[in-house]
């Protein structure tokens, strides 16, 4: 099935937009991120995708979070196929990206944990969008643990919504992130 695939170009966006940041410092992503997407459709059908792939710039001003979308998987290869080439098309549009103010989030003191919504930019399948995200971090040692959440419609980024066979997926997709990201 081919569900869903285009929901996870989504979950990687907004993965960047659930990332708080020092006030004075730099940040750079250290460890494993985890970004995953589900996308729900009739008969209690949950299709959910997941990558570790994601990257971290911190200008000062704004941090930018990108999610290659190149090695999202559903699980299901003729799925992750057709989401790749067929609804992201991961050749013409091979990234998610989430551009937040660095001033528009929350820094936990050491030891402490902040919790927030916040607003972005998101950038999908060569369209972008405002969106607004919620997250959690927590200050740990040198850096922040950090985890997020949005709610995305695909057509938004003009991506077909999945349907396979007569099944198709609500264009709503939830996406979550985690990562560590460390001051330099």
């Amino acid at each position: 099935m081919k569900l869903g695939t285009s929901s996870t170009l989504f979950v990687i966006a907004v993965a960047t937009l659930a990332f708080p940041l020092a006030a004075d410092a730099k940040l750079a992503r250290t460890g494993s991120p985890s970004v995953s997407f589900t996308a729900v459709g009739p008969a209690g059908l949950k299709i959910v995708g997941t990558t570790s792939d994601l990257d971290v710039v911190d200008d000062a001003a704004s941090v930018t979070i990108t999610v290659p979308l190149a090695n999202l998987t559903t699980g299901i290869a003729l799925r992750d196929r057709h989401m790749r080439e067929k609804y992201l098309q991961v050749q013409n549009y091979p990234n998610a990206t989430l551009k937040v103010d660095r001033a528009s989030v929350k820094f936990p003191a050491p030891g402490a944990e902040s919790t927030g919504d916040a607003q972005g930019t998101m950038a999908i399948h060569g369209k972008t969008h405002p969106v607004s995200f919620h997250y959690t971090a927590k200050k740990e040692g040198a850096g922040y643990a950090v985890s997020g959440s949005v709610h995305v419609d695909m057509k938004d980024y003009g991506i077909d919504v999945p349907s396979y066979l007569g099944v198709t997926v609500k264009p709503d997709v939830e996406i979550a992130v985690r990562f560590v990201a460390n001051d330099t």
